[in-house]
C-alpha cells in the first residue's frame, strides 16, 4: 500500500493564503486608518501564518515516499525487506494539552529500528541503547489514516509490527482472537454497589431529619431540644445531603466492568461507559498499574492505534498508549473471578504484567 503526504502542501497553501490576507489587511488599515497601533496584531498574524505556510510548502518540496507490502518497507532513499527489520512501531508522543474525554490524543510516528548491521542513509533518532531507531513520518501528514496504517503493518509486519511494550507483550502477529462483533454468547457484568442503597436511604434519612430541625427552629420560632443542637443540624444537614446525592449516583449508576463477545465496557461511578471492541485491543494485561506506587491487580487494554476510542489514554508507555480501567479488587469477587471472564474472551490478546 502506497501512503502519501499531500496535505502538507495542502496545509502550506491554506495558512499562506491566511498570512498573505491577513498582511494585506493590515496594510489597507494602515493607509486609511487613524492610528499606527490598529494593524500591529493583524500583522502579526498575517507574518506568523506566512512563514509557517512557507516552511510547509519547504517541507512539501523534499522527496517522499512510504510503501508497506509483502516484500518491506519502500523510502524514498531506501528498500528494506522484511528481514533487515528489527521491528517497527507507531509511537505515541506526550500529550501536551491536558487529559480529559474530550481531549483528542496526537496522531503518533512511524518509527522503524533496523537488524544488526543494518544502516540507513539518514540521521537516526537519539537513542541510548539498543539498535539504531529511525523516525519515518507523522502520521498527521499523511493523506491515509492512521488505521489504514496500521492495518497495512499488521497484514505485512507481522511480528515485527510492535503494538505494546516488549516487556508486556512479546512480538508476536496482530490477529482478530476472540468472537467477532454480534456473535452471541454469555457476558458477564462485574457491578460494585457496595451497599450505595442502603446508605443511600441512611443519609437521606438523616439529611431530612437534621433539616426538619433547622426548619422547625427558624420558621416556628421555637428550638427543638437545647440550643446545642441548632449547629449540629446545620452542620449534619450540609454534610449528609452532598453524602445522600452521591450514594444514590453510586446506585443507580455504579462502578461495572462488562466483558462479552463484542468487547469489555467500562464504566466508573455516575460516569458514561468506555467501550473497547475486541478488534481494537492489541492486549489486555492484569498487572500493576502502568508507573503506579500500588502493585495490586489493575486491567489494562493496550489498543491498536488509529482506533475509534474518544478517550484519552490514561497512561504512555514506551510509546504505546494504555488504558487502566479498574483495580480488579474494587470489583466483586476481585482478580479471581474477572481474569478467567477475561481470558475467555481475549484469547491470544491476554497477557499478565510484572
Amino acid at each position: 500500500m502506497e501512503f502519501t503526504v499531500g496535505r502538507i502542501r495542502r496545509r502550506g497553501q491554506l495558512c499562506l493564503t491566511a498570512g498573505f490576507i491577513g498582511l494585506a489587511g493590515a496594510l489597507v488599515w494602515f493607509v486609511v486608518g487613524d492610528s499606527v497601533d490598529g494593524p500591529l496584531g493583524v500583522t502579526l498574524y498575517g507574518a506568523v501564518a506566512s512563514l509557517t505556510g512557507a516552511a510547509y510548502l519547504w517541507k512539501a518540496r523534499r522527496p517522499f515516499r512510504l510503501r508497506v507490502d509483502g516484500i518491506g518497507i519502500t523510502l524514498h532513499d531506501a528498500e528494506l525487506a522484511w528481514e533487515q527489520i528489527d521491528r517497527v512501531a507507531l509511537w505515541h508522543p506526550p500529550n501536551t494539552g491536558e487529559d480529559s474525554v474530550d481531549t483528542k490524543p496526537p496522531k503518533p510516528h512511524l518509527q522503524l529500528w533496523t537488524a544488526p548491521g543494518v544502516t540507513l542513509h539518514r540521521r537516526p533518532d537519539h537513542t541510548l541503547d539498543g539498535p539504531p531507531r529511525y523516525t519515518i513520518v507523522n502520521c498527521a501528514d499523511l493523506d491515509q489514516s492512521v488505521s489504514a496504517l496500521t492495518a497495512a503493518l499488521a497484514q505485512y509486519g507481522g511480528a515485527r509490527f510492535e503494538t505494546a511494550p516488549r516487556n508486556v507483550r512479546p512480538p508476536s502477529p496482530v490477529t482478530r482472537s476472540g468472537p467477532g462483533r454480534g456473535v452471541p454468547g454469555r457476558e458477564y457484568r462485574f457491578v460494585a454497589r457496595s451497599g450505595a442503597g442502603i446508605w443511600t436511604v441512611f443519609w437521606a434519612a438523616s439529611a431530612a431529619v437534621c433539616s426538619f430541625v433547622l426548619i422547625a427552629s427558624v420558621v416556628g420560632d421555637r428550638l427543638i431540644g437545647p440550643f446545642a443542637v441548632l449547629p449540629v443540624a446545620t452542620m449534619g444537614g450540609l454534610l449528609s445531603w452532598p453524602l445522600a446525592i452521591r450514594c444514590f449516583q453510586q446506585w443507580r449508576k455504579p462502578l461495572r466492568l462488562r466483558v462479552g463477545p463484542a468487547g469489555i465496557g467500562m464504566r466508573k461511578v455516575s460516569e458514561r461507559e468506555l467501550f473497547l471492541y475486541w478488534d481494537e485491543m492489541a492486549v489486555v494485561t492484569v498487572g500493576p498499574e502502568p508507573f503506579g506506587k500500588d502493585h495490586r491487580p489493575w486491567l489494562v487494554v493496550w489498543l491498536l492505534p488509529g482506533s475509534t476510542v474518544r478517550a484519552a489514554p490514561t497512561h504512555l508507555v514506551d510509546g504505546h498508549q494504555a488504558y487502566a480501567l479498574v483495580r480488579l479488587d474494587r470489583l466483586p469477587g476481585g482478580a479471581e473471578a474477572v481474569v478467567p471472564a477475561v481470558r475467555a474472551y481475549a484469547g491470544e490478546r491476554y497477557g499478565e504484567a510484572v
